[in-house]
């Protein structure tokens, strides 16, 4: 699994050709922005990045970020770590990091993002802390992720494959259980969405694009696909996808509080 991982992400272009999916055919196209919303700290922050990928978060938003705002971005694929800053040049700091072994002093981070990626981390309660150790008292973690029947239309067009199990390593439901030992105010909010695509192609080009995908043949989803279009309109898809926050505790305060589901 680690050796396809690294063939996955070695460069953005896999990740690229799935975000131009939901991009082109999200009924919500907002993500991004109310990712933002969520994750985007006050002035002065210094932020961290973790599994940044080509930095698509703060492209997207690249008017709204902060000057004030020290940015590092960091992600274990040198190749992601090029594209995000030939996107962003001095705008932000570049660190070839794992997650499980951080190289910054404890407590240099006044907010940490991990988007869509702690799915991929072995050993996460190493990472979670980790993640705590650079926060400082009272800081931030957020880690967007999705949930269970994500994409699942998508992943039945190819039987047998499990792309999408991701969701019990680290998703909506499995995660916040495995961060109550290391964070506090942990909560969790969802974000509305669905895709409606209309043409056959983007949606092979996705199942292409998986980690997973080995060269089957995708005549019957093909098919599958024409033939929701011409009854539907389009091929309806299941998004469930948000954001888990919480905050590293206090000292004198204990390590976790109760989840708060909203």
């Amino acid at each position: 699994m680690a050796e396809r991982l690294q063939e996955q992400y070695a460069t953005d272009r896999n990740l690229r050709s799935r975000i131009s999916l939901h991009d082109a055919y999200s009924v919500n196209g907002h993500w991004f922005d109310w990712l933002f919303d969520r994750e985007a700290p006050g002035p002065g922050a210094r932020i961290l990045d973790l599994g940044c990928g080509p930095a698509t978060l703060w492209l997207v938003n690249r008017e709204r970020v902060d000057a004030s705002w020290s940015l590092t971005l960091a992600d274990l694929s040198a190749g992601m770590i090029e594209a995000a800053r030939h996107e962003l040049g001095d705008r932000a700091t570049y660190v070839v990091a794992d997650a499980q072994e951080l190289p910054f002093p404890a407590a240099s981070f006044d907010i940490v993002i991990a988007n869509h990626m702690l799915y991929h981390v072995p050993d996460r309660p190493r990472a979670f802390a980790e993640l705590r150790r650079v926060l400082v008292p009272g800081g931030a973690f957020h880690a967007s992720t999705n949930g269970r029947g994500h994409l699942a239309e998508l992943a039945a067009l190819i039987p047998g494959q499990n792309e999408w199990s991701y969701v019990e390593a680290f998703g909506l439901e499995t995660g916040p259980q495995q961060l109550e030992p290391f964070f506090a105010e942990i909560r969790v909010e969802r974000f509305d969405d669905a895709l409606a695509v209309t043409e056959v192609e983007p949606v092979l080009a996705y199942i292409r694009s998986t980690s997973r995908y080995r060269g089957e043949d995708l005549t019957s989803a093909r098919k599958t696909v024409e033939a929701a279009i011409a009854r539907d309109g389009a091929f309806h898809v299941t998004k469930s996808q948000g954001v888990i926050s919480c905050r590293r505790p206090q000292p004198g305060t204990g390590d976790g509080a109760a989840t708060i589901r909203v």
